[in-house]
């Protein structure tokens, strides 16, 4: 599909929701195919703890180190821009499938009208002291506890026994990955490892001559294989067995057949004796047509029980890839009321384990082989898998060229099944109507006061207020003025409860540094055209989620009003009231000697730019909303303990924008010329520190390749500010300094004295990249003062604060 044509179809009015439930394989598929065919009318969302997903066919070359770990990791949201759906960082841990909403953990239900469970198993903890040992999954904390344990080996030269509890195909991959990248270790005897399996075949899906190949490379590597070794308890010194044997062990990892997720218990749905979600041969769950299950999370039943399976369903990256293709069909099916098609689970396929070096075997039936060009063969088809991810989520920009059979194909299926023209209606009757209890249309209001009635209020600051009013009367104490903040930020997520928590504390930052106590606000939202119900579920996670973050600052959000709009939109009018007494700080400005603190890193400007032509990765967009969530409350009252002279917030002007503020720089050249020689030059300039500068991950690689913010080109007049520009014209922090900001940090002039008790402070307060930038200084009297007067700002690489600030002079100097 052509990029053109995807924007107009994302640009339909949505009538359905389809939900899908964790980042597995089977979803990761869903959407690679749904990128290429999407459905006009429906809208999907994937809600994921992780923003990435692990291929667990690269698992084993990542610990032997044929693979980094982004090698092995597909980046969720990249994937859901490029199929146009969205993205919700979430923990599901209840689904109610009669009511059809699904609860997130911190966050408000969410509903839908078709979803699907992909959320994989959970580390089986059956075996007594389990909590002692490590497991495989998930294989974010793995890694890092594989990283730390290499370290310990390397630097700590003491005997070591490993030992892996499990001798599946996983198991074996994982013993022989480990001895491959612990080969002198391991070949010297100062480390051990032990694979121990409760059974005689190892593995168990191997024929005899695979297992007989499987013994010789675990031998050859050094590996110790314990059959018929059921593992009864584990200890802090080592595992008992159900023989009453004994095998002492200093670090012991689990990669046995995972459980399913105990909430599932509570869900309502059918679940065979392990717990996990019974499916029909369409993927759907008994009794519930409206929930499917694909991946480790499915049990298969054929034909309803009326024919017993012949064999135990595998639980494998290989079925949940081919249950892929079948989910998607069956979602858009269910929608367009056709047929559904039946999955089969394959029985004979190539199964290639890889064996720690670049080493592989090739096993199906009776047949099995063994060697480096195996592993070449495996190492050919993984990374195949991972390019096809990667290529769904890079062509979002692209207009790929179809070659001529592709066309004619396409061609064919245009004129014998038509493609759907959308799901606005269904036998002239709205999709979204056929939902039970649904509400009767109403207007964008009524919707407006339903969602507010739900929020929690806090009890406001001097002031009554009644909800669901486009208006609020706030009774000032005496002595105290009033200050308002209207603010409305382009969507940065797809998520309508994050973008409601950034909405508010991005107007509550400008409250926070006028050092004024936020009361009341009033929220303005547009709607996207569509059926009322999915306009209901928008409003009530994003007003939630503004709620959330003023509630926090004990600001009530106390009324509104509601349009209808191309795009859904919230803007929000903050008051708040302060002493005027204590606005001194600001309007004093820097002095001469302060140091410049900064609270958080720069760089969301550039990283949501990438983000939008999906070059940006799913881990620095997470590190940055992380950064951006973080209110800038506790440091507003820090810094005004400290007795801070200027404090400015970090927003559209940039870094270099509200630096030239605090200092009091006029901006434009006109107005000065205009007073010629009479103009008042500004005394003040300032010496930043560049590598004391916290950035945040991925910003230098988003500037560096040219991904900027629309307003870069305005922010950048304040270049003419710089004293030393031309060094700095090929880094790619230049730009940086002018990156707009979205809930960004403060940036705060605080004398020398206190400015490293404040710095601790801040750090000790969660502020963990708080630093100090620079150092404001007073402008030399010589008589270069005209030609520095208007390029107060002077860049500076390396130097100490300290010493910059014990300095009487000059910049210029």
């Amino acid at each position: 599909m052509k990029h053109s044509e995807k924007q107009r179809t994302g640009e339909h009015p949505h009538y359905q929701d389809i939900v899908l439930i964790g980042g597995g394989h089977s979803h990761s598929v869903f959407l690679q195919l749904w990128a290429k065919r999407p459905l006009p009318g429906v809208r999907v969302t994937l809600v994921s703890p992780q923003v990435l997903s692990t291929y667990s066919g690269m698992l084993a070359g990542m610990i032997a180190g044929h693979y980094s770990y982004s090698d092995i990791h597909i980046d969720l949201p990249a994937l859901c821009q490029a199929a146009g759906a969205r993205f919700v960082q979430a923990c599901a841990h209840h689904i109610d499938p009669v009511e059809k909403t699904v609860s997130l953990l911190g966050r408000p239900d969410l509903e839908y009208d078709l979803i699907s469970l992909d959320i994989g198993a959970t580390p089986c903890r059956q075996i007594p002291g389990s909590e002692l040992a490590i497991p495989v999954k998930p294989v974010g904390h793995f890694h890092r506890y594989w990283q730390q344990l290499k370290q310990q080996i390397d630097h700590q030269h003491r005997p070591l026994r490993l030992g892996v509890v499990g001798g599946g195909l996983g198991g074996c991959e994982l013993a022989m990955a480990m001895a491959s990248a612990l080969e002198e270790p391991v070949y010297s005897g100062r480390v051990e490892i032990h694979l121990l399996h409760a059974s005689g075949k190892l593995p168990q899906e191997f024929s005899l001559l695979g297992r007989r190949l499987v013994a010789r490379e675990l031998g050859r590597l050094g590996v110790r294989a314990h059959r018929n070794w059921r593992v009864s308890e584990i200890t802090p010194c080592g595992v008992h067995s159900d023989e009453g044997e004994f095998l002492a062990l200093d670090k012991v990892l689990l990669c046995t057949e995972a459980g399913a997720p105990p909430w599932l218990t509570q869900s309502g749905l059918a679940l065979d004796p392990q717990g996990f979600v019974r499916v029909d041969e369409y993927l759907r769950a008994e009794q519930h047509p409206s929930v499917f299950a694909v991946g480790d999370v499915a049990s298969p039943v054929s034909d309803g029980q009326r024919r017993p399976q012949r064999r135990r369903h595998r639980r494998s990256a290989r079925n949940a890839l081919n249950q892929g293709p079948a989910l998607f069909h069956n979602l858009r099916a269910t929608l367009l009321e056709q047929p559904l098609t039946a999955y089969r689970e394959s029985r004979r396929f190539f199964h290639r384990l890889a064996c720690g070096g670049q080493r592989a075997i090739v096993a199906r039936g009776g047949f099995a082989a063994v060697g480096s060009l195996m592993w070449h063969w495996k190492d050919l088809h993984d990374r195949r898998q991972m390019q096809a991810f990667e290529a769904a989520a890079e062509a979002q920009n692209e207009a790929p060229r179809q070659r001529v059979p592709a066309r004619l194909s396409a061609l064919w299926r245009t004129l014998t099944q038509p493609a759907p023209c959308g799901l606005g209606q269904r036998n002239n009757i709205s999709v979204a109507g056929l939902r039970h209890h649904s509400p009767a249309a109403t207007s964008e209001a009524g919707l407006l006061d339903r969602a507010l009635a739900s929020l929690p209020q806090p009890q406001p600051i001097a002031s009554t207020l009644a909800r669901g009013q486009d208006t609020a009367t706030i009774t000032l104490p005496a002595d105290q003025a009033l200050v308002q903040r209207s603010s409305q930020i382009t969507v940065p997520v797809a998520d309508p409860w994050l973008y409601g928590r950034l909405s508010a504390l991005h107007a509550l930052t400008a409250l926070l540094t006028a050092h004024a106590q936020p009361c009341t606000a009033q929220a303005l939202v547009t709607l996207p055209p569509g059926a009322p119900e999915m306009a209901a579920r928008d409003l009530l996670q994003l007003l939630d989620g503004a709620a959330r973050e003023l509630n926090q600052h004990n600001c009530a959000l106390s009324g509104g009003s509601a349009n209808t709009g191309s795009a859904l939109h919230l803007g929000l009018t903050v008051s708040g009231i302060v002493d005027p007494q204590q606005r001194q700080c600001e309007s004093l400005g820097a002095r001469a000697g302060d140091c410049l603190i900064l609270t958080k890193p720069i760089g969301t400007g550039a990283l949501f730019a990438a983000e939008c032509q999906g070059k940006a990765r799913g881990r620095w967009l997470q590190q940055a909303l992380e950064m951006m969530l973080q209110s800038n409350a506790t440091a507003a009252d820090i810094f005004t303990d400290h007795h801070a002279h200027g404090l400015r917030n970090i927003g559209d002007a940039g870094l270099l924008g509200e630096l030239l503020t605090l200092l009091k720089w006029r901006t434009h050249r006109a107005a000065h010329s205009r007073q010629g020689a009479q103009a008042t030059a500004p005394h003040l300039g300032a010496q930043l520190l560049t590598e004391s500068l916290p950035l945040l991950p991925g910003a230098t690689c988003c500037a560096g390749h040219g991904f900027l913010s629309a307003q870069h080109q305005h922010n950048a007049r304040a270049y003419d500010a710089l004293q030393n520009p031309t060094p700095w014209r090929a880094d790619p922090l230049l730009p940086l300094l002018v990156d707009p900001q979205t809930c960004g940090g403060l940036l705060a002039a605080v004398p020398a004295e206190h400015a490293q008790n404040c710095l601790a402070e801040l750090q000790a307060a969660g502020c963990r990249y708080a630093a100090i930038i620079g150092v404001v200084d007073e402008l030399s009297q010589s008589g270069e003062q005209q030609l520095y007067a208007t390029q107060p700002v002077h860049l500076v690489k390396g130097g100490d604060w300290n010493l910059l600030a014990q300095r009487p002079s000059a910049v210029t100097s």
